[in-house]
């Protein structure tokens, strides 16, 4: 599990050394155990020990094996003959893949760190007329406050800056008005100096956020795999998933268009495998694209979740709940 993913990515960017924070080893020890809803009977999943109880009759019951990353280094399990599969593709995944002796198949990283940067994004939503009116992609602070006095003139209106590489409502500021000042700008100024685009937008009001999940496929075929239904506080903060309440047709159609557009340009780019990609449903309509992940997404699992209690109506999945070994 890497769901720093991200944070690996910007530090490659400008190339600075990565080392995990302490912060996000914690957070993969927590969400690792969640793969297992993803693997299939034959399976195995790196998980360092120690192991609960708990975690070993799960992993017994899915009949996936529980190996860990120090004895498969060690020599003691091999893994020779397993196609490593990591959360997202950074070149640390795939260090670890080689030392457990998996077989390891990654694709090109600075193709993974574009498709995957928000710059990569909102460009395709300019080309296809998607773009938030005021959004745009701003360089120095001159261009930052430009971008915020013409998209947002009233003193309450909402705007957020994102870094190309944010996560889960992280490396992002919100504020509002016709001037980024205060913590906002010393967050913002810090990443320009260095030379980091920001993306400027405006804020919507959530009615409902969608998550779209799909395969990408060598020869350029895809698969809409489902559509998660992530539930946001105030500020844009993931909580949880609503299980057993699908998107209208007419909805579920527009997903799927867009489904159809993101996967071809993904192919087009020559990334292949698992992505995602967030819709936002507001007053004024849906807005179709938010970001593209080429990678694993919570949604993935959420959905396997809805396939496992088959809800008979709308249920709240709270992401942090127990689960083995979390």
């Amino acid at each position: 599990m890497n769901a720093d993913f991200e944070v690996e990515l910007a530090h490659d960017a400008h190339a600075r050394p990565y080392r995990r924070a302490q912060a996000f080893e914690l957070l993969n020890r927590r969400l690792a155990p969640h793969l297992l809803r993803l693997a299939r009977p034959g399976d195995a999943l790196l998980y360092g020990v120690p192991w609960t109880r708990a975690l070993m009759d799960e992993a017994r019951r899915r009949e996936v094996e529980l190996v860990s990353p120090d004895a498969a280094a060690r020599g003691r399990k091999p893994q020779a003959g397993r196609l490593f599969t990591p959360w997202g593709w950074t070149r640390s995944a795939a260090e670890q893949g080689e030392v457990v002796g998996a077989d390891v198949r990654p694709p090109d990283f600075e193709l993974v760190a574009r498709v995957n940067s928000k710059l990569w994004s909102h460009a395709l939503e300019e080309e296809l007329g998607w773009a938030l009116h005021g959004a745009r992609v701003v360089r120095t602070a001159e261009e930052l406050n430009e971008a915020a006095a013409r998209a947002r003139p009233g003193a309450e209106d909402k705007w957020v800056v994102k870094s190309p590489y944010g996560f889960a409502a992280r490396e992002r500021v919100l504020g509002r008005g016709p001037r980024v000042k205060g913590p906002q700008a010393t967050w913002a100024l810090k990443r320009l100096a260095r030379g980091e685009p920001l993306v400027f937008q405006p804020w919507l009001e959530v009615k409902r956020e969608y998550g779209v999940v799909v395969e990408v496929a060598e020869d350029g075929a895809h698969r809409l795999l489902g559509v998660s239904d992530l539930r946001t506080n105030g500020a844009g903060t993931g909580t949880g998933y609503v299980l057993g309440r699908p998107p209208e047709p007419g909805r579920m159609k527009e997903l799927a268009e867009t489904g159809a557009v993101v996967c071809e340009r993904l192919r087009a780019e020559g990334y292949a495998g698992p992505a995602g990609f967030d819709a936002l449903e507001h007053a004024g309509g849906l807005h179709p694209l938010l970001e593209v992940n080429a990678r694993y997404t919570m949604g993935f699992v959420a959905l396997a979740v809805e396939r496992e209690r088959r809800p008979a109506g709308p249920t709240f999945w709270d992401t942090k709940e127990p689960w083995p070994g979390g």
